[in-house]
């Protein structure tokens, strides 16, 4: 085979892969266009109780780490914020707008181990479940200091107890 012919062929293989990649992160998309996170945070929030950076990983469907759902502002891995106040938990990506969760949609904020194509020791992640209309979701952070996992665990349950007492 004449070395332009294998030059074309590698080159048409590895278009079909970036197209077949480009397409099925389209088709995601759609199918997630639903799951729409709030971005307004409120005015007036004050400090915030505990906060800490950490590397976004992903968001998937609840109790299940590796399928990967495509949220606006939630879609891919960024560095950012993760801020938890009285009345829920602010998330800031580096590029993304803000993502604020109201504590009546936060479900539990629990450590993990695996995310997507993430793995780390064991309870190395903090994972937040929440829910996005009627569907709950996990979202997994590597929380920077890891020091400050334990008071984002205690704030997150504080304010998911608040909330639930105050449903009842």
């Amino acid at each position: 085979m004449p070395e332009w012919a294998s030059t074309t062929l590698i080159v048409v293989v590895t278009l079909l892969i970036f197209v077949g990649m480009w397409a099925g992160w389209r088709a995601r998309v759609r199918r997630d266009a639903a799951l729409v996170p709030p971005h307004d945070t409120p005015d007036g929030l004050g400090e915030p109780v505990v906060s800490a950076p950490a590397l976004y990983v992903a968001t998937t469907r609840h109790g299940q780490p590796l399928e990967r759902l495509a949220i606006r502002g939630l879609g891919f891995r960024a560095q950012g914020m993760l801020a938890v106040y009285g009345s829920g938990v602010a998330i800031s990506l580096d590029g993304n707008a803000d993502v604020w969760l109201q504590a009546s949609v936060i479900v539990s904020a629990e450590p993990a181990q695996v995310a997507i194509d993430k793995v780390v020791e064991k309870g190395g992640l903090l994972t937040l479940s929440w829910r996005v209309n009627d569907e709950v979701v996990d979202s997994y952070f590597r929380v920077f200091e890891p020091e400050k996992s334990g008071a984002l665990y205690d704030a997150i349950d504080a304010i998911t107890s608040t909330s639930a007492e105050s449903e009842v």
